[in-house]
């Protein structure tokens, strides 16, 4: 599911690195690039993992080309919902996705999540696009979607929130892991 760091074979946490092969506290979630696109998941470089923090708090884990781009961990101190968005193009599958990811609200359900932008126009206005939607843990949520988008639009009781989607770039061959295009 996911590809690793070098230096992730043992980690200074002591938790086991995703596709390790030992079993994650929540498991592998799915996406990742080796995954197929559609219901199981998107193409690109992304993998994502949910585990119990140190105090017993749900986390959850976005990689990006195998190294470690965000974490979460299950805490009502900020009333955001949208924390990170992506967008990527996939050398060979002809295709382009997006992907979001953030915390619940309080109710614990998940928001309205839509993908924007990009070359497609209908009328009226710019392209929309309704993610696949999951929840992780009670606690997060994750979405995404196949096309080109520019960015993503989270809707829920407490209000919007809107966010561009960073563009990820490819890795060059031969590059080391964890590097995007051979540099950091």
């Amino acid at each position: 599911m996911t590809s690793t760091a070098s230096h992730s074979a043992t980690p200074p946490h002591g938790r086991p690195a995703p596709g390790t092969g030992a079993a994650d506290a929540e498991g592998p979630l799915p996406v990742g690039p080796s995954d197929p696109a559609g219901p199981a998941g998107p193409r690109g470089p992304w993998a994502v993992r949910s585990v119990r923090a140190t105090r017993g708090r749900a986390a959850l884990e976005v990689y990006e080309h195998g190294e470690l781009l965000d974490v979460l961990v299950a805490a009502r101190l900020t009333p955001q919902l949208l924390r990170g968005a992506r967008r990527c193009a996939v050398p060979g599958a002809r295709g382009r996705y997006g992907l979001a990811w953030g915390r619940l609200p309080q109710g614990g359900a998940a928001p309205a999540v839509r993908f924007t932008g990009g070359w497609l126009r209908r009328a009226g206005g710019r392209a929309v696009e309704v993610p696949e939607v999951i929840t992780v843990a009670g606690e997060f949520w994750i979405a995404w979607a196949r096309g080109r988008f520019g960015g993503v639009l989270v809707e829920h009781a407490g209000g919007r929130e809107r966010q561009p989607l960073a563009r990820v770039r490819g890795r060059r061959r031969g590059a080391p892991v964890g590097t995007a295009g051979g540099q950091r």
